[in-house]
């Protein structure tokens, strides 16, 4: 089904809704395609090819919302829609009102992400990538003795959204990821890394540098070791602080600021972390490889600060949340209040440089047990992690059976530095553009003496 027909579809099915008895109706069609080679001991060792679709409907009445879902688009789906909905809506489940949104200035919106080189995606394209790949990973190293993962894959995503306000919105989009993950043995000792690139062209993928990172995030885990527990200053690695900023997301939400819920509630306006720490939301950041002009209401994105020389000035909001606090919605509805791509200020001094300021500390790459190791909303937590000894001044040997353990807050008041070094990494609704940060110590519990 083309473009127009999906319109034409969902104003019939906003037109029976309105008809029906609903004061406001919204529809939304959306549609989702993907292929995947998955690469094992040198042969393919699966292939997916598959797509989906289906019709969404939301109505609202008397300020409760009724919704249906099906995955059969066409006309016979309209009354499903409509009267499911009507046989629902009366379930009160949220003692808050929800709204439709239609900027009159912008009620066409209009994005297209889909990339000029989804020609050169398909299984021979695939495999062969894959199969190189899996090759250079086992040659690159004599101590990486086999790829227990790897996978190259495509997905392509429509969504197209029209309402009884005057809203149409449509995307679409695509994205190619190459994932692996490597398994080296040394002296009996077995150690796993994993990496994937984003992308939309495979004539951008570079081999040599996936298996680089690769061969680092496995092989330099080897002869690693405990240390004594004490507190520690510590370089938290690009990934380190994104993993754990991203494990606190929903304190950034105004419903868990509402619902109290959130470690940052009547802390709006206030200093919360070092003056050090800036984080921006750039939606159309030039950088990112993923770009939102607006969000899933309908409301256009815009560039903000969400924490300003260590004061927590922005939360993010969707139109309910932003009603209940008779604000304006920040653009951050994307099926609850998520960001999307954000850039943390960087430093001057790159990771060496980082290790020389500290002098004698900890280089935290991986942080494990992140579901079940924070608390979300005292903001404590305990979490295992990996990483290196700093000493005299650069990184020296790796650890591990180690646990950090401290306070969200805590560790966000204790920022020291922050470096050059920015990474970009898939979090959010997009990309956290991260250098590597410094805190001034953290407690340390190890099994060494």
């Amino acid at each position: 089904m083309d473009a127009n027909n999906v319109k034409d579809f969902l104003d019939k099915v906003i037109t029976k809704a309105i008809d029906s008895g609903f004061e406001e109706a919204e529809s939304i069609y959306k549609y989702g395609a993907g292929s995947a080679v998955s690469i094992f001991e040198g042969e393919v060792s699966n292939y997916e090819n598959n797509s989906e679709q289906h019709i969404g409907f939301m109505g609202k009445l008397d300020k409760q919302m009724g919704s249906s879902k099906t995955s059969i688009v066409d006309i016979s789906s309209v009354d499903y829609l409509v009267n499911s909905a009507l046989d629902n809506h009366k379930v009160k489940n949220d003692e808050d009102e929800d709204f439709f949104y239609c900027d009159k200035e912008n009620s066409d919106l209009y994005f297209n992400e889909l990339s000029d080189a989804s020609y050169k995606n398909g299984f021979e394209r695939f495999r062969d990538t894959g199969l190189e790949l899996e090759k250079a990973i086992l040659n690159c190293d004599e101590t990486i003795k086999a790829v227990d993962y790897l996978q190259v894959g495509y997905s392509k995503t429509i969504r197209i959204l029209k309402n009884s306000l005057g809203l149409t919105e449509h995307t679409e989009g695509d994205l190619l990821t190459i994932g692996a993950e490597a398994r080296c043995e040394k002296d009996g000792v077995v150690k796993t890394g994993y990496h994937i690139w984003y992308g939309r062209d495979i004539d951008e993928f570079k081999i040599d540098e996936f298996v680089s990172e690769l061969r680092q995030r496995t092989c330099s885990k080897l002869g690693a070791s405990s240390i004594s527990s004490g507190i520690y200053k510590v370089i938290l690695s690009q990934d380190a602080f994104v993993s754990l900023f991203s494990s606190y997301a929903s304190s950034l939400s105004a419903f868990s600021i509402q619902k109290g819920m959130s470690l940052l509630k009547d802390k709006v306006n206030e200093v919360v972390a070092s003056p050090l720490l800036t984080i921006r939301e750039i939606p159309m950041y030039d950088k990112a490889l993923l770009k939102f002009p607006f969000d899933n209401s309908g409301v256009l994105t815009y560039d903000k600060d969400i924490f300003k020389d260590g004061k927590f000035v922005q939360p993010l909001y969707t139109l309910k949340t932003a009603h209940k606090d008779n604000v304006k919605p920040t653009g951050n509805d994307f099926g609850g209040a998520e960001y999307t791509n954000l850039v943390l200020t960087p430093g001057d001094k790159n990771l060496e440089e980082l290790a020389k300021e500290v002098g004698e500390g900890l280089y935290i790459t991986d942080l494990n047990g992140l579901h079940a190791g924070i608390n979300a909303v005292s903001g404590d937590f305990s979490l295992l992690c990996e990483g290196f000894l700093i000493k005299d001044g650069r990184i020296d040997h790796p650890v591990e059976q180690i646990t950090v353990a401290g306070n969200y807050l805590d560790l966000l008041k204790n920022i020291c530095a922050i470096g050059s070094d920015v990474k970009n990494i898939s979090d959010g609704e997009g990309e956290f553009f991260c250098p590597s940060v410094v805190i001034k110590e953290m407690n340390i519990a190890g099994e060494a003496d």
